[in-house]
């Protein structure tokens, strides 16, 4: 396979992983720290959009890595591609 191609693959994989610690992350852990009178979780909304768009991104993860996993002929590649996949699905269900 090209090495532009997998790269882009691999980049891509590293964003998106970056994209789905960012949206599930509480953005207002700092707030909490600065005033210790705030519950934690009390200014939270329940909307729960940053999960709905990891899980989005997740899939397309998950898409494009069966894409590469298809197309790549190296065994060694077809396990780091698995690997990643597992790595994607555990940061998504530990956050």
């Amino acid at each position: 396979m090209n090495k532009f191609i997998k790269i882009s693959f691999i980049i891509f994989y590293l964003l998106s992983i970056i994209v789905i610690y960012l949206s599930m992350v509480d953005k207002y852990d700092v707030i909490y720290e600065m005033d210790p009178m705030l519950p934690q979780g009390s200014l939270n909304n329940s909307s729960h959009n940053g999960k709905v768009f990891s899980g989005l991104l997740l899939f397309l993860i998950f898409i494009f890595q069966m894409v590469f996993f298809y197309i790549e002929k190296s065994r060694n590649w077809k396990w780091a591609t698995g690997i990643m996949t597992a790595l994607a699905f555990l940061v998504f269900f530990i956050m």
